[in-house]
């Protein structure tokens, strides 16, 4: 018996897994700075008053729905009104999560070893998406200007090869939490035409923005000049991993938004994996969100701030810009390995961070800290790291 190549991982865990996983055992508690779990942050929204869309009769009834049933559809447009963003129910697809929708999307684009581009750093999922679907993915890279991470449009135009069915878009991107900007946008529509590429726009943190006062992006969902793909959902708007909805929102040229649409139907069809309670729940927790998300962003403002006053002056780090997202990336000046610095801070300090290069950072010493935490074990958390990097030689 033999499996299939798609799935010929690794068969032991990384080091720094290893490490993390026998402090657990040993019945050690670290304090976890890589919690990116609202359900366990200790958020007050998260009260059974936020359940009782479940209670809605009608989630007896399975009336299934290729696209999603139209009321849910309909929530997810008034949600895109808001932002100025008019679309149609017809031009949304409601999924299980993202992960099912990048798979569609895949599916939909690309022939079996076709390549799609995809930023580095970012989060590591979509190596194994790409893998599963067979596809090839090619990284384009982002690049640190001093003040934020920026797309390097000239290493995206050359990384454009033969066949490139899309270009996928993290808005704002994880971890490093920069939000595609006006020029940006503009040379990435203009290498997409040319190119005959459509555009995959992941915007899951686009309404945690650090700076409350400032716009730094529109969002794609309204991008009509190039086949284009917004993707988002509960997990993070309303901090509701558990409920398992997200969406696609369909747009560009007339004829191939419809030819698109027809063809995403009859995959959506194929699986009709959404749950119809958190369907009916839809509404009701889009009309919450200003509520759900003013408690997160204060969350994420807090730690951030503190990071930030409790680094001035460590001269061994420093916290990179960011302007939203749930995230901080710290750059240890020091050459080190992050991986192996990460696990001294486990097995010294008690405290969990990521090691950069599980996010393909390059080119120096990198951790990733969610800003998600309880502020006071966030505070801890920081202040143990601390003392541990002021001894790094």
């Amino acid at each position: 018996m033999t499996f299939s190549k798609r799935t010929d991982w690794p068969k032991v865990l990384n080091l720094f897994s290893r490490k993390a996983e026998e402090c657990r055992r040993s019945g050690q508690t670290p304090l976890d700075l890589t919690e990116s779990n609202p359900t366990r942050c200790a958020f007050d929204y998260l009260k059974p008053k936020i359940l009782e869309g479940f209670s809605n009769p009608q989630s007896l009834l399975y009336e299934p729905d290729p696209r999603g049933l139209l009321a849910a559809r309909e929530a997810v447009c008034r949600y895109y009104a808001e932002k100025g963003i008019r679309i149609g129910p017809d031009q949304v697809f409601l999924t299980a999560s993202t992960s099912e929708a990048y798979t569609y999307l895949f599916r939909l684009l690309c022939n079996p070893g076709e390549p799609a581009l995809a930023p580095a750093p970012s989060y590591p999922l979509f190596r194994y998406l790409s893998e599963l679907n067979d596809i090839e993915l090619c990284e384009y890279r982002l690049r640190y200007n001093g003040e934020a991470w920026r797309v390097d449009i000239p290493h995206l135009e050359r990384s454009f090869k033969n066949k490139t069915k899309a270009v996928i878009l993290v808005n704002p991107n994880n971890p490093t939490g920069n939000f595609i900007h006006a020029h940006e946008r503009e040379a990435v529509l203009s290498l997409c035409r040319k190119e005959e590429a459509a555009v995959i726009c992941d915007e899951v943190f686009h309404d945690f923005a650090f700076h409350s006062t400032e716009e730094p992006s529109i969002g794609f969902a309204g991008e009509e000049r190039v086949l284009s793909f917004t993707l988002s959902g509960v997990s993070k708007i309303v901090g509701l991993p558990q409920a398992k909805l997200s969406w696609i929102v369909v747009n560009g040229p007339k004829a191939l938004r419809e030819e698109a649409a027809r063809r995403l139907e009859v995959l959506a069809d194929t699986y009709l994996s959404v749950n119809t309670p958190s369907q009916r729940a839809l509404a009701g927790w889009l009309e919450r969100r200003k509520e759900i998300q003013g408690e997160i962003l204060e969350r994420l403002r807090t730690n951030r701030r503190f990071l930030s006053e409790r680094l001035e002056g460590v001269e061994a780090v420093r916290l990179l810009g960011s302007e939203g997202g749930w995230y901080a990336v710290l750059e240890v000046k020091s050459p080190c390995d992050d991986e192996a610095l990460a696990i001294r801070l486990l097995e010294k300090r008690q405290v969990l961070v990521h090691p950069g290069y599980l996010f393909d950072f390059e080119g120096g010493c990198f951790l990733v800290l969610s800003l998600l935490p309880p502020s006071e074990v966030f505070r801890e958390g920081v202040e143990r790291m601390v003392w541990e990097l002021m001894d790094t030689p």
